[in-house]
């Protein structure tokens, strides 16, 4: 049923449960899992390509890779990190690549702290939403 599933990534027990659950059902359906994680706001002035940019990225893609590339290896799930608005950037991802799914972890109990990201992403995306909810 999915081909290609996007799951926006923060460093954050909602933004793993997000993961877990997309490589999960990347497995069951032999899907491709592209991984977005927005960069800090900061950087959003920058020039992606810039050395700035550049370096966070790399910084942030060993990090990812260091806590969680033994268990995404089996499926070569990919890892995209940009200064993006984190909503916009996953919906942009999803857009390009005609995702089937975009998996987001939620705080269970604090609608509030979904107010943006996760509403902007149910409003904006081109293909169902998955809500992972989370107790922390």
């Amino acid at each position: 049923m999915f081909t290609t599933i996007v799951a926006a990534f923060a460093f954050s027990a909602p933004g793993r449960a997000a993961l877990r659950t997309a490589a999960s059902l990347a497995k069951a359906h032999a899907a491709r899992l592209h991984v977005f994680h927005a960069l800090d706001y900061k950087l959003l002035h920058l020039q992606p390509d810039g050395p700035e940019c550049s370096l966070a990225c790399a910084e942030t893609e060993q990090r990812f890779a260091a806590e969680h590339g033994a268990e995404l290896a089996e499926l070569g799930a990919a890892f995209v990190c940009r200064p993006a608005d984190p909503a916009m950037g996953v919906c942009k991802l999803a857009r390009d690549l005609s995702a089937d799914l975009i998996v987001i972890g939620v705080h269970q109990g604090k609608l509030a702290r979904m107010s943006y990201t996760g509403i902007t992403i149910m409003e904006k995306s081109v293909c169902p939403v998955l809500l992972v909810p989370v107790k922390e």
